[in-house]
C-alpha cells in the first residue's frame, strides 16, 4: 500500500531533489504540495514547485501557496 502524503516545502535546491525522488517512489502517493518561505520566498517556492511538478511528470498535482511570513 502506498503512503499518501501532502508535502510542505520551500523548494530550493535541497527540497527539489527530495521532491524528484518522491515523484519517482513507488511507495509514495503525493496528494499535493504546499509552499512556504524558507530558502526562497513563498512566491519563488510556489513557482519552483509548479515547475518541478511539470518537469517531474506530475503536472496536475495540486500546489497551494502558503504564508509569506512566520505565523504570529
Amino acid at each position: 500500500k502506498r503512503e499518501k502524503l501532502i508535502i510542505d516545502t520551500d523548494p530550493g535546491i535541497d527540497d527539489s531533489l527530495a521532491l524528484f525522488m518522491a515523484f519517482q517512489s513507488p511507495d509514495i502517493e503525493i496528494l499535493g504540495l504546499t509552499t512556504i518561505f524558507g530558502n526562497v520566498s513563498t512566491v519563488d517556492a510556489t513557482r519552483n514547485a509548479l515547475f518541478l511538478c511539470e518537469i517531474g511528470g506530475c503536472p496536475d498535482l495540486p500546489v497551494a501557496e502558503g504564508s509569506h511570513e512566520p505565523l504570529k
